[in-house]
C-alpha cells in the first residue's frame, strides 16, 4: 500500500511539474518578417539571410515584426526541441506566418512557436 501511494504522489509530482512548465498564452498567427535580433533591433527588418543565419547559429533569437512594426521573440513550442530547422533557417529574412501561443512579460512579446511557414 505505500508503495502504491509513493507511486501515485511521485506521478503526481511530475504531472504538475510538466504542466507548470507548458507555456501559456494566446493562441495567435502572425504575418511579418522573420530576422535575427541582432540585425533588426538597430534597424527595421534589416539583415540578410547569410547574416540572420549565422547570428541564429551563434546563439541570437529569432525575431518577428509584422506590418505594424510590432517585434515578436520566437521560442520553441517544444520543450528542448530546437526551433530553428534546416527548413526553417531557410525563411529567414522572408515574409512568414508564425501559429503559435502569445506570451507577454514586462514588455517582451514571445510566440512560442508550433508552426512556421513562408508567407503566401
Amino acid at each position: 500500500m505505500k508503495r502504491t501511494l509513493l507511486a501515485l504522489m511521485a506521478v503526481l509530482l511530475l504531472v504538475s511539474i510538466s504542466l507548470a512548465a507548458a507555456p501559456k498564452g494566446e493562441e495567435v498567427a502572425i504575418t511579418g518578417k522573420m530576422t535575427c535580433t541582432f540585425c533588426n533591433l538597430p534597424a527595421p527588418a534589416n539583415g540578410a539571410k547569410e547574416c540572420c543565419q549565422n547570428c541564429i547559429k551563434a546563439g541570437d533569437p529569432p525575431l518577428l515584426e509584422d506590418a505594424q512594426g510590432n517585434l515578436y521573440i520566437l521560442l520553441t513550442g517544444e520543450h528542448e526541441v530546437p526551433l530553428m530547422t534546416p527548413e526553417r533557417m531557410d525563411l529567414l529574412s522572408e515574409k512568414v506566418t508564425v501559429k503559435g501561443l502569445l506570451a507577454r512579460r514586462g514588455g517582451v512579446q514571445a510566440i512560442y512557436v508550433k508552426e512556421m511557414m513562408k508567407a503566401k
